[in-house]
């Protein structure tokens, strides 16, 4: 049995067209200034009070994060936009970029989604999900601290 069940999206096809039409990898010669999209890591653990949710969200910050609950469901999203500029006597680069990310989980029937409260602590954001036996399908947001 697990904890959350994952509702997963469609994986993307852009990074394969890219690599077709380039011959390379899209994390081929990237600088540290340039965004790549990536689904993060979640690590979620079941403790005596409540359940606590780990995901990896490097290089973004709170302001980047949303997060609600949707039919009993953990909804965790982020959007950013990138522009970089570089100039030089006889040529300019401009680049930009997009990046988006969504993780469902639906929450376990002992869940309270009114007991969540989520921070940011070294590129991780941690959640933590309250514990009872009442079911809600309510639609909150959860601030990040």
């Amino acid at each position: 049995m697990s904890l959350f069940k994952w509702k997963r999206d469609k994986k993307p096809i852009f990074p394969n067209i890219v690599e077709k039409f380039f011959g390379k990898k899209i994390t081929d010669n990237i600088s540290s200034n340039e965004e790549v999209a990536t689904v993060p890591s979640v690590n979620i653990s079941d403790n005596n009070k409540v359940f606590e949710v780990n995901i990896a969200v490097p290089g973004l910050k709170k302001k980047d994060i949303k997060i609600e609950v949707q039919n009993n469901c953990l909804v965790i999203s982020s959007e950013k936009q990138y522009k970089n500029e570089e100039k030089t006597k006889n040529w300019v680069r401009k680049e930009y970029g997009y990046a988006s990310f969504q993780r469902i989980f639906q929450l376990p029937e002992n869940a309270n989604p009114d007991k969540i409260k989520a921070k940011m602590k070294k590129g991780v954001l941690q959640i933590t999900v309250g514990k009872n036996k009442n079911k809600n399908s309510k639609i909150l947001n959860v601030p990040v601290q």
